[in-house]
């Protein structure tokens, strides 16, 4: 037996996280034990068979392994497993403006509304990837701009990709990312039959911020969203994505007003997402706050999320983002104008030139600082958007962190406290 060269230590208070990256099990141990649980991982041997139970929940947990375990392949294993090659992921732009405007978004909502000819070319587009035997998924993404200004587009093309499913014996399934403020009742009951299985909301705050923020002319939009929230959940599941800076962070008052509003019925139906806003500096923001707000939001049966690091939908081996003018990309945060991709009349997607070499993930670029981190199996990498602009301006793809392992070992509190709020861990 052998120590796994992708075991970590986390300090976490008075304990200690050992954790491993290609499993992705952990096991929190008193910090009086570690120097002793550090040589045992070490030397494992040397334990058989006084330390037996120990041992042996050390090797299920991947943090021993034995001799003859080739640890690049099993990360080539966890690779194609994140690459999803038996699903086709479908993002859909049915129009670029949006009925709000949020100081935070980056885009440039311009007049851009998908016609006819392009909602066509998608449709056969969907056609093609379907009978592709390798494909056994799609999933359908809405996303915009604010995509239910488009709602028409949205049945049209949801019903199509659900009847193609069953026609060929694929499964279905649909998200949309919207504001929330124009939903109804009656669309979220239409979009349900279509196969819209699963929302994601943003709030801003608490009422009065979000409202500051997300401006409506006669009526709250925090009311209203959360109002819809409420339809949603009996039906399907819904992220609420709360984007947080320095200003809006109020946690107390945040879950609070949240939890007057949702009703009791189907919060099994709802979580509650942690994002920070990107214009703001991490080193504004007062972890206890987070804290806190993870901690509330669970005490009143509203499942919290931190995020995570990990491989971007856009790296997944057949996916595509179309614009509402037929353009396409592998970000969502491109532009329509500068996209390199189209959209053809037969269904394809074809590049200005060769497929951009950002389009291709840093684990298959063999001089990509990613390739060999050690810390590769939990974060796979720069985003595409992120590596487009280290090749324009490195010609290379470097790490993306100041500090990796600082902000790698909070990715591993993140992970383990979203394990904690799903389960026990299998290994206690």
């Amino acid at each position: 037996m052998k120590s796994s060269n992708y075991n970590y230590f986390v300090e976490n208070g008075d304990k200690t996280i050992i954790f491993n990256g290609i499993s992705e099990k952990f096991i929190e141990i008193d910090n009086r034990n570690l120097l002793v649980y550090k040589h045992v991982i070490s030397n494992p041997d040397i334990y058989m068979p006084k330390l037996s139970s120990l041992l042996n929940k050390l090797s299920n947990g991947g943090f021993i392994i034995d001799e003859n375990v080739d640890e690049n392949y099993e990360i080539e294993q966890k690779f194609q497993m994140y690459q999803k090659n038996d699903q086709y992921f479908l993002m859909i732009l049915p129009t670029y403006q949006c009925n709000l405007r949020c100081w935070y978004c980056i885009q440039d909502h311009k007049d851009l509304w998908m016609s006819d000819e392009t909602s066509n070319r998608i449709k056969l587009r969907i056609s093609k990837k379907i009978q592709d035997p390798e494909i056994k998924t799609l999933h359908i993404s809405w996303f915009g701009g604010e995509p239910l200004m488009n709602y028409p587009r949205i049945v049209e093309l949801t019903k199509y990709a659900q009847t193609e499913s069953i026609k060929y014996g694929k499964h279905f399934s649909c998200n949309i990312t919207t504001n929330g403020t124009l939903l109804t009742p009656e669309k979220i009951q239409e979009l349900f039959e279509c196969g819209v299985n699963d929302y994601q909301i943003t709030i801003d705050g608490t009422k009065k911020v979000h409202d500051s923020i997300k401006q409506l002319s006669n009526e709250s939009a925090f009311e209203k969203t959360i109002a819809n929230v409420n339809e949603i959940i009996k039906h399907t599941h819904c992220s609420l994505r709360f984007n947080y800076t320095q200003d809006n962070l109020m946690p107390n008052e945040i879950i609070n007003e949240i939890n007057e509003r949702i009703t009791p019925d189907n919060r099994n139906n709802i979580s509650l997402l942690l994002y920070k806003v990107w214009q703001e500096n991490e080193n504004n923001i007062d972890s206890k706050d987070i804290e806190l707000m993870y901690n509330k939001g669970n005490e009143v049966g509203i499942s919290c999320k931190l995020p995570r690091a990990g491989m971007c939908y856009a790296d997944q081996k057949h996916f595509d983002c179309i614009f509402p003018d037929g353009s396409s990309e592998k970000c969502d945060n491109d532009s329509p104008i500068t996209a390199k991709g189209k959209l053809t009349s037969d269904g394809e997607i074809v590049w200005a030139g060769s497929e951009p070499e950002c389009h291709i993930s840093p684990y298959l670029i063999k001089d990509s600082e990613c390739r060999h981190c050690k810390f590769l199996p939990i974060c796979w990498g720069p985003c595409v958007a992120k590596r487009k602009i280290m090749l324009e301006k490195k010609g290379k793809i470097i790490c993306q962190h100041s500090n990796k392992l600082s902000y790698m070992h909070n990715i591993i509190h993140n992970i383990v406290k979203n394990v904690h709020s799903d389960r026990i861990s299998n290994l206690k």
